[in-house]
């Protein structure tokens, strides 16, 4: 271990007298796309005894309020939490901004469709858009990026801007590791593709759950807000740490756990992997836990 690796914590026991707001992402550090961990269900429970604010912040391409329906399913309930900010709560506003001066396509499942609910938008062919809105892809339990080279090639000859709508490369839902939207948008751009992101690590979602938070009657007067952002990823939870200057705890039994052996983990070599040398890791965990 160097002196730059991050601090292994037992616990957030540890460290929780240090921070008022807890920003949690959810996929891979509190469910893993079909149940919640029963530890990390423990953390937000201790958390809220200890009258800490938590914001659940997620890459997820839907409303908030399609998300909350979704984890009661599978058993966290919404007094375990005080906000949910979706990467498709942001997407949601730029769509209401351009509704009546763009004509858009959706790129990605039909179970993301309550993304353009109530919006007054008109969705329309990829011959005839000026703008995608890409939330993943189609089938993404069967499909490989490979299989939008096509579709992609098309979008690129008639130079149509991409919005992704979750920075996501790739997940773990159960067991297997899927490709996101994230992983399309950024092959679009390598190949020159006009690119805008929505959610982590953009500053656009951080400030968005700021604003809910410094709304509360225990934050308006307040200068400072100690937060800690604990996630999975490092290219968008720990980077979006980083770029707004927040502490953070990487959880590391989501898309990292081959590089978790026996206790230990080579975190130089971790972050090369994603290419992110010298992005900053305060504390790490396996998985998130209390002690």
């Amino acid at each position: 271990m160097n002196s730059n690796d991050p601090q292994k914590l037992k616990g957030i026991s540890e460290i929780s007298d240090k921070f008022d707001v807890y920003f949690i992402d959810l996929w891979g550090v509190i469910h893993n796309g079909v149940q919640c961990y029963p530890e990390a269900l423990k953390v937000l429970e201790k958390l809220k005894e200890q009258n800490k604010k938590i914001v659940l912040i997620s890459n997820a391409p839907r409303p908030a309020a399609v998300v909350k329906v979704f984890l009661e399913t599978i058993g966290l309930k919404s007094s375990c939490y005080d906000f949910l900010v979706t990467s498709g709560d942001i997407t949601r506003e730029y769509i209401s901004l351009n509704s009546s001066k763009k004509n858009f396509y959706h790129l990605g499942p039909t179970r993301d469709i309550d993304l353009f609910k109530d919006l007054n938008v008109t969705l329309t062919s990829k011959e005839e858009c000026e703008e995608i809105i890409c939330t993943g892809l189609v089938s993404d339990e069967e499909e490989k990026l490979q299989d939008y080279k096509i579709l992609l090639d098309f979008f690129l000859n008639k130079k149509i801007p991409l919005i992704c709508a979750n920075p996501d490369e790739v997940v773990a839902r159960g067991e297997k590791i899927v490709f996101c939207a994230g992983a399309l948008a950024n092959q679009y751009k390598q190949e020159g593709g006009v690119v805008r992101y929505f959610g982590k690590p953009y500053s656009e979602i951080y400030s968005f759950a700021l604003k809910k938070i410094r709304a509360h009657k225990d934050y308006k007067d307040k200068k400072e807000i100690n937060t800690l952002v604990i996630g999975d990823n490092i290219k968008t939870d720990i980077k979006g740490a980083n770029l707004s200057n927040l502490d953070s705890v990487l959880i590391l039994n989501g898309i990292y756990k081959d590089f978790f052996r026996d206790g230990t983990v080579n975190f130089d070599q971790l972050k090369d992997s994603v290419n992110l040398k010298d992005v900053k890791i305060n504390y790490f965990q396996e998985e998130l836990a209390w002690h």
